[in-house]
């Protein structure tokens, strides 16, 4: 005798099964016990096909699905420091020029990011961080120029007495915050400063800065 579950339907102490060879479907036949399966947890780690032969269990009462990306990412990170920053000049102020070593920052085949960030985090009233990107046409027109200050975009971030987070856009020289306002070619990138009580707030403590390259959207040329 044999219990069979069959589409879903129990059936117990069956001496025999007469099963036709057309129609496709799924047999089970569990001995004695009252038919309970057996479950087991499985962990799937890589892409592929998996047989459920492979198991000595009846089913799964959970999968979990940890399939590590293998996608190289576009965006590289080249460069990182960090400055000790305090100011209510309400006049841009160059304070340092930062030489990152990274004489690919002059391109104009990839958009460079800087990210700079209060490394205590968000704290209300106080200037929180700026996303800054460059896009340097200069290598394509064939110039000479060695430095600009044109091209940049910043996107500033502080935070208000709320704790509510606040932007503004400045672009070359007008921006506030921490920020930066030159790129050279030797990879070399110049830091400035600049106080407002609203756009920047108070801008006094540990700024980490990072500098990305940045490749364009589906390798699609930024200058033909």
């Amino acid at each position: 005798m044999a219990n069979i579950t069959l589409l879903g339907a129990s059936y117990t102490d069956v001496p025999a099964v007469d099963l036709p060879q057309t129609g496709g479907g799924t047999v089970r036949f569990y001995e004695g016990g009252g038919g309970s399966a057996t479950l087991i947890t499985k962990s799937i780690t890589a892409n592929g096909t998996y047989d459920a032969e492979d198991d000595s269990a009846d089913g799964y009462s959970s999968v979990t699905v940890n399939v590590p990306s293998s996608a190289a990412s576009s965006w590289t990170k080249v460069a990182e420091t960090s400055y000790q920053v305090s100011t209510t000049g309400t006049t841009a102020t160059a304070f340092a020029t930062w030489a990152t070593g990274h004489i690919g920052l002059w391109t104009s085949d990839k958009i460079v990011y800087v990210r700079i960030r209060d490394t205590v985090g968000k704290r209300a009233g106080y200037f929180y961080g700026t996303d800054t990107f460059f896009i340097n046409p200069l290598i394509k027109d064939g110039s000479s120029t060695t430095s600009t200050q044109s091209r940049i975009i910043s996107a500033i971030w502080s935070v208000d007495s709320n704790s509510l987070y606040t932007f503004r856009y400045g672009y070359n020289s007008t921006s506030y915050g921490v920020y930066p306002d030159y790129f050279f070619n030797n990879g070399d990138i110049r830091m400035s400063k600049r106080y407002n009580s609203t756009y920047s707030r108070t801008i006094d403590g540990t700024y980490k800065v990072e500098v990305y390259l940045l490749d364009p959207a589906g390798g699609i040329p930024i200058f033909e």
